[in-house]
Formats: structure tokens, sequence, C-alpha cells
């Protein structure tokens, strides 16, 4: 019966663009933070998250990625961001759902909360530079 649910998981991954199922990662994560009743739902939620934006700068700093180097130093900027936001004791959950949403959304082509957008991204790209 598994491997029933396998291939059609497999079936419809392969019809599925990359940039739908990292959206669909994306927004995994944002319903995690969101449904996290206990601590420890809370502990495992922050720590696919960190896992998930971690990945994300791993993958912005590889010289092979095939996105726009100044799109990869804006992502990394903000994954940064939210990194850092993790690492700190006093962790702004707010904060990391909203920045993972409006990355999910915009992985979807959807717009999500106005302010999520425009309080992610940094002001000057031209500024910015990927770090190696």
């Amino acid at each position: 019966m598994n491997q029933r649910y396998l291939q059609a998981y497999q079936a419809a991954a392969a019809t599925r663009s990359q940039r739908d199922q990292d959206a669909e990662v994306f927004q995994g994560v944002v319903r995690g933070l969101r449904a996290a009743a206990t601590e420890l739902e809370r502990v495992r939620a922050l720590a696919d998250a960190r896992r998930l934006w971690q990945t994300v700068l791993v993958a912005c700093r590889d010289d092979t990625n095939p996105l726009p180097k100044p799109l990869r130093a804006q992502i990394v900027s903000v994954a940064e961001a939210v990194t850092q936001n993790l690492a700190s004791p006093n962790t702004d959950l707010d904060f990391v759902v909203e920045v993972t949403e409006a990355i999910g959304y915009g992985l979807a082509g959807r717009s999500g909360p106005a302010s999520a957008a425009s309080s992610v991204l940094p002001p000057d790209p031209e500024r910015l530079s990927c770090p190696a």
C-alpha cells in the first residue's frame, strides 16, 4: 500500500515544476510553524525552518546556481536575517512566518501579504554581493 502512495507522489511531482515543489516546501514550513500547539511541535517546526533557510543559504552561495548573482545576493541577505533570527533565544516567530510565507507566495506566483514582500527585500540590490 505504501508503494502505491509513493508512486502517486512521484507521478504528481513529475508534473510539477521545481519552482512549484520549492513553493510547497516553504508553505509546508509555514503550516508547521502556525500549527505548532505544544512546545515539542514548536521546536520541531523551528528546526524545519532552520533546515530550510540553511539549505537556501548553501544553494544561493553555490557558484553553479543558475539564478542571477544579484538575485542570489538578495536571497542570501534575506536568508541570513532569518537564520540569525532563528538562532536567537528570542526568536521572532511572526518574522520567520512572514518571510517564509512571502518567499513561498513568490515561488508559487501568487501575491501574498503586501507587508511581507516589502519588509524582506533589501533596499538597494546593486550594493549587495553574493558571499563566496
